[in-house]
């Protein structure tokens, strides 16, 4: 599929990255496709940790191939967040997010459990010449050990940290933007089931609410119990 610009509608947010310097630089390096990946959900003391990965090709990327609207999704306040998210899904064709459960974040602690959640994500995409990955520690590189025996001997491809990322890099941030949707609606569907703890609104970070809720109904089994969850 070739990417192109996602159609406007109303509310479609304006704005938004549409510098891709580095990624003509990549490209003219001879990187002719990326994963732009990020996390979510790894201060959370409830529900899963998850990654979102777009695969993207550079050339129609550089070409203009990316909607408008794409940013840090933390600087969006929901409606146009999914709206953003949208757009991504709609643009390019490739674009996943795979989990983590809160079982293999106790077992194997959080950064192996991302580098699982990452993989699976990768196990979903085309083969690509670089991850382009947010923040400074490249926890895709974690060994997720035997516990994460469906994907952990899956080669991953080299790995580029870009500090700040989701809100710089269009691939990254197109990969915030849903990771964030995605698991926003996880937490909502847990929610229902699992009412009294507030997670259509904290999403499993650990409010004073939340915690409260916690010394008053209990653990449940979408906790980290490796994780603090008193007060």
């Amino acid at each position: 599929m070739t990417n192109s610009p996602a159609p406007r509608g109303r509310g479609t947010p304006r704005g938004g990255l549409s510098d891709v310097s580095e990624e003509r630089a990549l490209l003219d390096a001879g990187v002719t496709s990326v994963v732009g990946m990020d996390e979510v959900g790894r201060g959370c003391i409830a529900g899963p940790v998850g990654v979102g990965g777009v695969w993207c090709d550079l050339e129609a990327l550089c070409a203009g191939g990316f909607p408008a609207g794409l940013r840090d999704s933390k600087k969006l306040s929901p409606r146009p967040r999914s709206l953003a998210a949208e757009s991504v899904r709609a643009t390019w064709e490739h674009a996943v997010v795979a989990y983590a459960s809160p079982q293999e974040i106790d077992a194997m602690g959080i950064s192996a459990a991302l580098s699982l959640a990452g993989r699976r994500a990768l196990a979903q995409l085309p083969a690509a010449d670089l991850v382009m990955l947010d923040g400074k520690f490249n926890w895709l590189g974690t060994e997720p050990g035997l516990l994460g025996g469906d994907v952990s001997h899956m080669e991953v491809p080299p790995v580029r940290m870009y500090v700040g990322g989701d809100d710089q890099r269009i691939p990254i941030a197109a990969a915030s933007l849903i990771a964030k949707v995605d698991r926003d609606a996880v937490m909502s569907s847990l929610d229902r089931e699992h009412p009294g703890y507030g997670w259509v609104n904290n999403v499993g970070y650990p409010s004073p609410a939340h915690k409260q809720a916690i010394a008053d109904l209990g653990v449940t089994s979408w906790h980290r119990k490796s994780f603090r969850l008193g007060k």
